[in-house]
């Protein structure tokens, strides 16, 4: 049973965007917006690979991206969504002679403000909040860990999958858009389980109405429906 503490929106709970972030350690959005580096990428385009030498920490201002790992068996695995508000990169500025520990690739059009060392470097000397600012973005990913690793332990494979259907549609869907744009192997490698497991569940709840499984993306028909089935509360009291 998941801990009475953690009942609910587990799944859909977030951490504040960088913007309330900057706010919340005292510095002005402009300096960082204006020491920064804009950036643009098309949809599909490889931000960095896994093991590159570390670079830059970005700042998604637009767009969302899709994080990836290499497993021991060399297949390649997505393991988070990240949308404009969040943050990726980070451990280049806190340990500048490390690799990228993943490959991030946009999964949209995507505008990200990055920030090399030397340019946090010099941040610090003028503006020494930037440090408080880094911290909370380091333990605001942390807590995001600690949550997926909670539902991991705690949540039933079937429900962590539609739980992630929800957070994914809130994540990437607006407007016009194609739904979710991922496949079902990211799926599966997102919440712990297996392909089958993912094909199954879904089939099921394409069966009830509550999706439509496309070729290249998956529909959202009744997101109450799939909330209910995920033990989740209505989306006008959720946390995310």
């Amino acid at each position: 049973m998941l801990p009475d503490m953690w009942e609910g929106d587990v799944a859909t709970i977030s951490s504040p965007p960088w913007t309330q972030l900057i706010t919340m350690a005292g510095l002005d959005e402009t300096v960082l917006r204006t020491s920064s580096r804009r950036r643009w990428f098309a949809r599909g385009d490889i931000v960095f690979h896994e093991g590159d030498p570390a670079g830059a920490f970005h700042l998604i201002d637009r767009g969302s991206v899709a994080v990836k790992l290499t497993t021991m068996r060399g297949d390649v695995a997505t393991i988070d969504v990240l949308h404009a508000g969040e943050t990726f990169g980070e451990q280049a500025i806190v340990d500048a002679s490390s690799a990228r520990s993943a490959t991030v690739v946009a999964l949209d059009k995507l505008e990200t403000l990055s920030l090399d060392v030397a340019t946090f470097e010099a941040l610090r000397e003028s503006h020494p909040r930037v440090d408080r600012f880094l911290l909370m973005v380091v333990s605001s990913r942390l807590r995001s860990t600690s949550h997926q690793l909670l539902e991991a332990l705690y949540v039933p494979a079937e429900e962590r999958v539609l739980r992630c259907l929800v957070r994914l549609s809130t994540l990437l869907g607006t407007e016009g858009s194609p739904g979710i744009p991922l496949t079902q192997s990211d799926i599966a490698s997102m919440t712990g389980v297996t392909r089958s497991t993912v094909n199954r569940v879904l089939g099921q709840a394409q069966t009830a109405g509550l999706i439509a499984v496309r070729r290249s993306h998956i529909d959202l028909l009744d997101e109450p429906g799939i909330r209910r089935k995920a033990g989740l509360r209505s989306a006008d009291t959720s946390g995310r």
